[in-house]
C-alpha cells in the first residue's frame, strides 16, 4: 500500500479502522471502483450523523458527486475522489523545474519543435523526438494505482473536518466529494451550475477545495482563480500553525475551486518550490511513487480549518449583537468587519 504515517495519539490514531478502509481503494478510475469508494465514505458520513445524497450529472461524461445535506450553507468544502492516469516522466521533470508554468512551457516546446522540424538542418532528429514526445502521452491511458496524496488525502481531510464540525456544532457546512476532476473538473463544474441554476447558495458562501494535502509537500499553498475576500484570512490562520503559507492567483484551473471562482473559492494544497522559484509543484502525483500519506499533517490542517470556521462564526455573532453607536460630533463606531 505504501508508507502511511499515522500518529500514535489523537483523532487519526483512534480512527485507524476508518483510514484503513478508505485507504484500501486507492484506484478510483472505473465506475465500479468509484462506487465502492463512495460506499465507504457514505458509511463514515452516516456514522458522523450526516444525511447525504448522490447527484449524477452529464451524459457523455457521467459524474457522480456525493454531498451532505445542508440548506443554505455558509461553508462548502470540496475534495475530488476520482483518480487519474500516469503522466509522462518528462512532464513530471518539467513540473519540478517550472512548476505552475509547465503547461505554457509544454505548449511552447511543442510549437518550437514543429517550427524547427520544418526549418532546421536537423529536422529528422527533431521529428523523431517529436514522435517520442507524442507516444509518451499514451501513458494517460494507464490508470494510476497509487493515489494516496492525489487525492485520498483530500477525502480524508474532508471526512475529518466533517466530524469536527459536527462535534463543534457547526451545522451550516456542506461537504462535497466530486467526480472527474482529473478529466477536466466535470463533476465540480456541473455542481456549480446546479447550485447557480437552483439558487441554492449565497454569494457570500465560503468555498474551499482541498487537494493533495498529505504527501511530501512542505509549503501550504492557497490558490485562487479570482478575487477572494476570505483567502487572506485562511492564509493567516494556516500560517499560525504551519509557520508558512503562501498564496497565488492563477488564470488556469488547478483544482475544483476553479469551478466556483465566482464565489471567491480557494484551494489548499501542500507543494514544493520549483527549481525556477516563481513556480510550485506537487511531488510524485500521477505516478507509482504516490504511495505515502501523512495523516498527522492532515489532522493538523483540519484543526486549523475547524478553528478558522469557529472564529468566523464567533465574529459574526459579535457583529450581530453589537449595535451601531453614534458618538457626538464624531464618526459612527461600528462592530468589527464581518468576514
Amino acid at each position: 500500500m505504501g508508507r502511511i504515517t499515522i500518529p500514535t495519539s489523537g483523532c487519526a490514531a483512534s480512527n485507524r479502522g476508518i483510514m484503513e478502509k478508505i485507504l484500501e481503494i486507492q484506484r478510483r478510475f472505473f465506475r465500479k471502483e468509484k462506487n465502492q469508494f463512495l460506499h465507504a465514505v457514505e458509511e463514515k458520513l452516516t456514522e458522523y450523523g450526516y444525511e447525504w445524497e448522490r447527484k449524477s450529472f452529464g451524459k457523455i461524461v457521467k459524474s457522480v458527486n456525493l454531498e451532505t445535506k445542508c440548506d443554505r450553507p455558509e461553508f462548502i468544502f470540496i475534495a475530488h475522489y476520482d483518480t487519474g492516469a500516469i503522466v509522462p516522466f518528462w512532464l513530471s521533470w518539467l513540473s519540478k523545474l517550472l512548476g505552475v508554468n509547465s503547461i505554457a512551457s509544454t505548449a511552447a516546446i511543442v510549437i518550437l519543435m514543429l517550427i524547427l522540424s520544418k526549418t532546421s538542418a536537423y529536422w529528422h532528429v527533431i521529428s523523431y523526438l517529436y514522435i517520442i514526445f507524442r507516444v509518451s502521452f499514451l501513458s494517460f491511458l494507464i490508470p494510476n494505482k497509487k493515489n494516496l496524496d492525489d487525492n485520498t488525502s483530500g477525502v480524508i481531510a474532508l471526512l475529518e473536518l466533517a466530524k469536527r464540525c459536527k462535534e463543534n456544532g457547526i451545522n451550516r457546512a456542506k461537504f462535497i466529494f466530486v467526480d472527474n476532476e482529473e478529466w477536466g473538473l466535470f463533476g465540480s463544474r456541473a455542481h456549480a451550475k446546479y447550485f447557480k441554476r437552483e439558487r441554492l447558495i449565497s454569494p457570500r458562501c465560503k468555498i474551499i477545495s482541498i487537494d493533495c494535502v498529505g504527501g511530501r509537500g512542505e509549503i501550504p499553498l492557497i490558490i485562487c482563480n479570482g478575487k477572494s475576500e476570505y483567502a487572506e484570512f485562511f492564509q493567516k490562520e494556516i500560517q499560525k500553525e504551519f509557520e508558512l503559507c503562501e498564496s497565488v492567483r492563477m488564470a488556469l484551473p488547478f483544482s475544483d475551486n476553479y469551478s466556483f471562482r465566482g464565489y471567491g473559492a480557494l484551494n489548499i494544497s501542500f507543494v514544493n518550490r520549483a527549481k525556477i522559484p516563481v513556480g510550485y509543484y506537487i511531488s510524485n502525483i500521477h505516478s507509482s511513487k504516490d504511495s505515502e500519506i501523512n495523516l498527522a499533517k492532515i489532522e493538523k490542517l483540519t484543526d486549523v480549518l475547524t478553528d478558522a470556521v469557529k472564529n468566523i462564526k464567533l465574529n459574526r455573532r459579535q457583529t450581530n449583537s453589537c449595535p451601531l453607536q453614534q458618538t457626538s460630533g464624531g464618526p459612527v463606531d461600528g462592530p468589527p468587519l464581518e468576514l
